[in-house]
């Protein structure tokens, strides 16, 4: 039985609510940016500002199309957006634009497109697909392959451009498998490959494999204490066998540190780890972008009175780096509602996604609040010193025709997804 109301369903008010509110607030900030000597309102379409209106723009009528469109055909149409994502991302590799040491952009008349962004939507409606599918069942090995192999060639791809960042964010599918069934242990081995990573960087390979190979004898002598076991058994015992993964992995970490890793993105990972000290160099963006945050205070400097903001002390305010002109600009309490407002939309997600009837919705809405929930961590983590520089914009936050047009079409696409949802009793 079908019910209707209205042209688009019923959309989820609250969710376009915290959209339009992260859209108009950030190109607020994105105004204050790039005009801090006009007085009142001016127009230039040359600078960033005028530019992401035209963005914002055309986002309205991506957004007006896919509310017109019927729901189902998103289903339908999952393969041949995700193989036109694949086509893209290998097109960069062929005759892209390098911009900032990574070939991630494709020069279309004059105009840039970053296929990265999309390539983002394209796997989350594959992953979403391939996992509805009847009898999928993420607890046997051989129904893992597929759906994994759909969700992280994309990221692959994105690494030999290679722009990194992009690329970690394809990790958050790991949730969406884990809340599909996939056993909890791979999320532990994830956690557990951090933590060696972050060991192998900080100290030498000799004493992290030291380290490695005494936890494990106390995992497997406290388990002796507990149960007799024979020699037969030791050697099959999984503490053995998860000593000797770590220990490959703590290789493999150091040899992609030293031979893959560009020169810049090695200096910002020694940064983090307090290795090198260099303000006025790598360290420079960080160090300028946590002075902007802390001189806000409570409640900010005021609307286009940032210092650090009117003289351009941060580079790449507008993108990466726009958090620190909230934090500057609008305080602690701005801050906190642009936070919140983050969590909301996320959460609100993860709420909708729950309440679907059809796996494909439920799946698909699970996969884009993991991939916001990805860029949301690392770019604040970014600002605020807590993770690498690697260079990923704030969803509907930053400046960027890619990064808003891709995130607003996986927003709205899900929301479509979900009216449908009451039209079908």
């Amino acid at each position: 039985m079908q019910r209707q109301s209205g042209w688009f369903g019923k959309l989820d008010g609250l969710a376009v609510g915290l959209f339009g509110f992260l859209v108009l607030f950030g190109w607020m900030n994105i105004y204050a940016t790039v005009n801090p000597e006009i007085d009142g309102f001016g127009w230039d379409w040359n600078n960033e500002a005028g530019r992401q209106l035209l963005f914002m723009g055309l986002s309205a009528v991506l957004i007006l199309v896919v509310l017109l469109s019927d729901a189902r055909l998103y289903e339908a149409l999952t393969v041949p957006i995700y193989l036109a994502t694949l086509a893209l991302l290998l097109a960069v590799l062929a005759v892209g634009k390098e911009v900032g040491g990574n070939k991630s952009w494709l020069e279309l008349g004059g105009f840039g497109l970053q296929p990265s962004e999309f390539a983002k939507m394209g796997a989350a409606l594959m992953t979403a697909r391939m996992l509805s599918q009847r009898g999928v069942d993420l607890r046997q090995w051989r129904a893992r392959w597929v759906p994994a192999i759909a969700a992280f060639l994309p990221m692959a791809l994105i690494l030999l451009q290679p722009d990194t960042g992009s690329a970690l964010v394809f990790f958050g599918f790991m949730l969406v498998f884990y809340r599909e069934g996939l056993p909890g242990y791979f999320i532990f081995l994830g956690l557990g490959a951090i933590v060696v990573s972050v060991l192998a960087l900080a100290f030498s390979s000799t004493t992290v494999l030291v380290l490695i190979a005494l936890g494990s004898l106390v995992a497997l002598g406290l388990d002796r204490l507990q149960r007799r076991l024979k020699f037969r058994t030791v050697l099959r015992h999984p503490a053995i066998w998860y000593g000797l993964l770590a220990m490959g992995w703590a290789l493999t970490v150091n040899q992609v540190f030293n031979s893959v890793l560009q020169p810049h993105q090695k200096l910002r990972v020694q940064l983090l780890l307090g290795q090198v000290d260099q303000p006025s160099a790598a360290g420079y963006q960080t160090a300028q972008s946590l002075i902007a945050i802390g001189s806000g205070g409570f409640v900010g400097k005021g609307y286009m009175q940032g210092t650090q903001t009117r003289l351009n002390f941060v580079p790449a305010q507008t993108t990466d780096y726009i958090f620190c002109t909230v934090g500057e600009e609008w305080g602690f309490m701005g801050s906190l509602i642009v936070l919140l407002a983050f969590a909301g939309l996320i959460g609100r997600i993860l709420y909708l996604a729950e309440r679907q009837k059809e796996a494909f919705s439920r799946i698909y809405g699970f996969g884009i609040a993991s991939i916001l929930l990805i860029h949301f961590l690392i770019n604040i983590g970014m600002t605020l010193g807590l993770v690498p520089v690697i260079g990923i914009p704030l969803p509907f936050f930053s400046y960027g025709g890619s990064s808003l047009w891709a995130f607003t079409l996986m927003l709205f696409i899900f929301l479509r997804l979900d009216s449908q949802r009451w039209n079908t009793l």
